[in-house]
């Protein structure tokens, strides 16, 4: 984070941006939100709150879940089995269930909302923070070609962030499963060894291999080699894989073709067998993206396949795969990169000063006409004409339009350029083209 990148907020880990800064992340959203809609995902909204049960149902941990109740509630009184939601995946499980029969499927939907995490404040991690999802809901069944729209979809979404080089590394949870089973893992401790795996980066392979041979494994480091190889589906010809594994495989190799065939480079994708996505609910694809220039930010899109999210909330199965960028994450880099760190305080291109009070019917009428033509105008209605166009400078506006009596008068106004240093008297109707 540089010095020119500076979160404010009144409670650690829940942030706010100062202006430009959220000009900046109103930018980085509006960006991806035109890629997904170019996909053809709609856009959803859904409730800040869910049932707790709902929540602790797939797999996340209750420290890190937000319960909410009131303040004046005593006892057993109020509504302490709600809490803040987790992520945005297990509350759109919720609401396709519960609006299927009014629902199209396959159903796509984007969704950028803040989520709540009892995690440790630090650097790009908050306790607050908004997640930018895309998923799609099949109705009993859904091809695997969804999973590469996706993959697909967010490629082109970290493009147009502009990011710079990026790769997504793309696993396959049935093909993890049958390779543990051949190293000798099952039950609980191959969900032990995907928890360890899924930490391998923050810990070190090494300390992964011995706490993978502590659960019992004889085949530890053959694992951790097939698992770290550089061409992974080379390797994988001469491993031994049961019937799921061999189909996990399968999946992955379509999948990155497909994702291929959509337009997403080879040098943005590419198969990586240490990815497990720890979470309980992934079923098939999972997938984590890092950025080159900034590998401290850990993944800032990830996701997968999830066949059985909705499994507890209703009969009919509803097969879903989805990714998520953590956009509050990323834009603690992003944000002071460009072109977001050049990013005006105001939307507005024109200072419309008040250098006379008295002319304030006329700057109204003005400003109305030049709104009228498209141009984003900031009106002042007081102060002195100096501070206004300091104040104007510093916020980032281009220029200034200064009007007096005399231009009043004969219908015309100085334009002040700030980029150059320049001004010039323009009739009033040709401002507008001038700004432009």
């Amino acid at each position: 984070m540089t010095d020119s990148f500076k979160l404010v907020g009144a409670v650690s880990g829940f942030p706010e941006y100062l202006p430009k800064q959220q000009r900046g992340f109103a930018e980085a959203v509006a960006r991806v939100q035109a890629v997904y809609e170019a996909f053809g995902f709609t856009p959803l909204e859904t409730a800040a709150v869910e049932r707790a049960e709902t929540l602790l149902a797939k797999g996340i941990e209750a420290k890190e879940v937000y319960g909410l109740r009131r303040m004046a509630a005593e006892g057993s009184e109020g509504d302490k089995d709600i809490a803040l939601r987790f992520d945005l995946t297990v509350p759109l499980a919720r609401y396709v269930v519960q609006n299927q029969n009014e629902l199209v499927f396959p159903f796509r939907r984007y969704q950028v909302q803040p989520v709540w995490r009892g995690e440790r404040a630090q650097a790009g991690r908050y306790r607050q923070f908004y997640q930018f999802d895309i998923d799609t809901i099949g109705d009993g069944a859904l091809p695997l070609a969804a999973d590469a729209e996706v993959l697909a979809a967010g490629a082109k979404a970290l493009q147009a962030l502009e990011v710079g080089d990026f790769v997504l590394r793309v696993n396959n949870r049935k093909l993890l499963a049958g390779l543990l089973r051949w190293a000798g893992f099952a039950g609980d401790d191959q969900t032990m060894a995907i928890k360890l795996i899924d930490d391998a980066e923050k810990v070190g392979w090494e300390k992964t291999e011995a706490a993978l041979a502590a659960l019992g494994s004889k085949l530890s480091g053959p694992l951790v080699q097939v698992l770290r190889a550089k061409e992974p589906l080379r390797v994988l010809q001469e491993v031994e894989l049961d019937e799921e594994g061999r189909a996990g495989l399968t999946e992955l190799q379509q999948v990155l073709a497909l994702a291929k065939g959509m337009g997403t480079a080879e040098t943005n994708i590419r198969a990586d067998l240490t990815i497990a996505r720890g979470l309980d609910y992934y079923t098939g694809t999972v997938v984590e993206t890092r950025l080159a220039a900034a590998p401290e930010l850990g993944s800032i899109m990830s996701g997968g396949r999830y066949d059985n999210l909705a499994a507890n909330l209703g009969k009919k199965p509803m097969p879903g795969v989805g990714i998520s960028i953590g956009i509050s994450r990323l834009c603690s880099w992003l944000l002071a990169q460009e072109p977001y760190a050049s990013m005006a305080a105001s939307p507005a291109a024109v200072l419309l000063a008040c250098q006379d009070e008295t002319l304030l019917p006329h700057y109204a009428t003005v400003a109305q006409q030049l709104r009228a033509a498209g141009v984003k105008l900031e009106q002042t209605f007081g102060g002195k004409l100096a501070t206004q166009l300091k104040n104007a400078d510093k916020k980032g506006l281009r220029y200034a339009l200064i009007i007096g009596e005399q231009e009043a008068a004969n219908g015309t106004a100085t334009l002040k350029d700030f980029a150059n240093g320049t001004q010039e008297v323009l009739p009033l109707d040709e401002v507008a083209k001038r700004v432009a």
